[in-house]
């Protein structure tokens, strides 16, 4: 029977038309052969020879095997992976192979494959996503969290219910204290945020994650959607590259700010639009130059710290010197001088000496020396008052100048396509946003299903 060109696409995996008879399905040498485009389920990716391939069920043409044993599962087709970049220079005695890799996709996905007619091995064009379950992808941006009052990473929802788990990264960001910050914690870098998407990147099965979101799109009849018709435009714009344990390096061009923090938060760095640069170190922060360290201020340099301890190793010893005002030493206890040498004192005024005991030499009452002045630091939850006048601490930390409460939704997997955008400055239950819980689903994956530690030493909490 002649192929109709003109014919529209009636059902799953018909023969192709519209293209070159060579491309249509036909048989071999009395062998039925398989050729053209299918779509396809996965059924293993367990690959012996390590090369990456998978092997598929063809859906509509599903053979009868027995697919809960190795050799019924990889009796169905063979699919090799292509990659986009990549290629193999043979020297002498070595092999230099470049290119990208990627986690083979798991069984149960469904992919578009395609057979050249002469080879029953297949070759893998795509992964067709879940439809309505592509929120996830590729940033774990915050939802509703199921069974808690709050919103934060969540694992897309199964097909069998619109709820979405907790994320570890979720805990994570409870456990460094950005769980109620749309800036550096909770984002929305997701592909159902808006249509068409305006969000790149890639996603791991263990959560490990690069992001380039060009920012939420203005709401347009005939241009874009959004499930909030009422969004504002140019939030999100960022590129995020973090760890399936939390840990993060951010480049937020809306906010304006560079900023890199550990898995558990007990350090952190920041540079934000005003210039600042901010570091925080539970710990130590320690620095070791070979040569030269050099240290210019325009302002003030102030230090505060539970002792002072300065050692001058060359023979340059230490020099202080003031462009204009004077030097003042003040100490609560004794003030000692000691040297292997002589001691020499010179002053183009005179030199007053007054002691509340006997001294030799006994003039005009000598000037008290002045005390440095502690700063109040209002926006701290631990440091109050230092004579450093800004002093960063564990997040939350309240000297960011750059914060936004508002993290835009994304559309839902259920019949409804419209969602209000959260607002974090209005959290509620006690298990929101910046608690850690236990109760991540077990997804087979190491480092994932467990909840974060509890002894950090951290209480979160809300926006100030």
């Amino acid at each position: 029977m002649p192929i109709e060109r003109n014919a529209k696409y009636s059902g799953l995996n018909n023969t192709s038309v519209g293209i070159p008879d060579r491309y249509i399905k036909n048989s071999i040498g009395s062998f039925n052969m398989v050729q053209g485009n299918y779509i396809a389920r996965v059924i293993e990716n367990v690959d012996n020879d390590y090369d990456g391939s998978i092997y598929v069920e063809v859906v509509g043409q599903q053979s009868i095997v027995d697919t809960s044993t190795e050799e019924g599962r990889k009796s169905t087709f063979k699919v090799r992976r292509p990659s986009p970049f990549g290629g193999s220079i043979q020297g002498s005695n070595y092999g230099n192979n470049y290119g990208a890799s990627f986690p083979p996709p798991t069984p149960g996905t469904e992919v578009l494959v395609a057979f050249t007619g002469t080879d029953q091995t297949g070759f893998l064009l795509g992964v067709l996503p879940d439809s309505n379950r592509n929120a996830s992808v590729p940033g774990l941006p915050s939802g509703q969290i199921a069974g808690e009052d709050a919103i934060g990473p969540t694992f897309d929802s199964s097909t069998r219910s619109s709820d979405k788990a907790r994320h570890p990264v979720a805990n994570a960001h409870a456990v460094q204290g950005i769980g109620y910050d749309a800036v550096r914690g909770p984002g929305s870098s997701g592909g159902r945020r808006e249509s068409p998407s305006n969000v790149a990147g890639f996603l791991t099965p263990g959560g490990h994650g690069i992001v380039m979101d060009d920012g939420t799109l203005p709401v347009k009849e005939g241009s874009s959607i959004a499930p909030d018709k009422s969004r504002e435009a140019g939030k999100s714009n960022l590129i995020r590259i973090r760890s399936g344990s939390g840990a993060q390096f951010l480049i937020n061009d809306s906010a304006g700010i560079v900023y890199l923090i550990n898995q558990n938060g007990s350090s952190w760095i920041q540079m934000d639009a005003a210039g600042n640069v901010d570091i925080y170190a539970q710990g130590s922060v320690s620095m070791h130059a070979e040569t030269d360290f050099n240290l210019h201020v325009g302002g003030d340099f102030n230090l505060d710290a539970d002792g002072v301890n300065i050692k001058s190793r060359g023979s340059d010893g230490i020099k202080l010197e003031t462009g204009t005002g004077g030097i003042d030493l003040y100490s609560n206890k004794e003030l000692r001088l000691f040297t292997n040498l002589d001691i020499h004192q010179k002053a183009t005024g005179g030199i007053r000496l007054t002691s509340g005991n006997m001294i030799d030499l006994n003039g005009p009452p000598a000037a008290t020396a002045s005390k440095t002045t502690p700063k109040n630091i209002t926006v701290n939850r631990g440091v109050k008052e230092s004579t450093a006048g800004r002093v960063p601490e564990h997040e939350p930390w309240g000297g960011h100048s750059d914060g936004d409460t508002i993290v835009p939704a994304q559309a839902p997997s259920s019949s409804s396509t419209t969602a209000k955008d959260y607002d974090l400055s209005k959290p509620t239950g006690s298990s929101g946003q910046g608690a850690a819980t236990g109760s991540t689903p077990n997804t087979g994956i190491t480092g994932q299903g467990s909840a974060a530690p509890s002894n950090t030493g951290f209480t979160p909490r809300g926006p100030q």
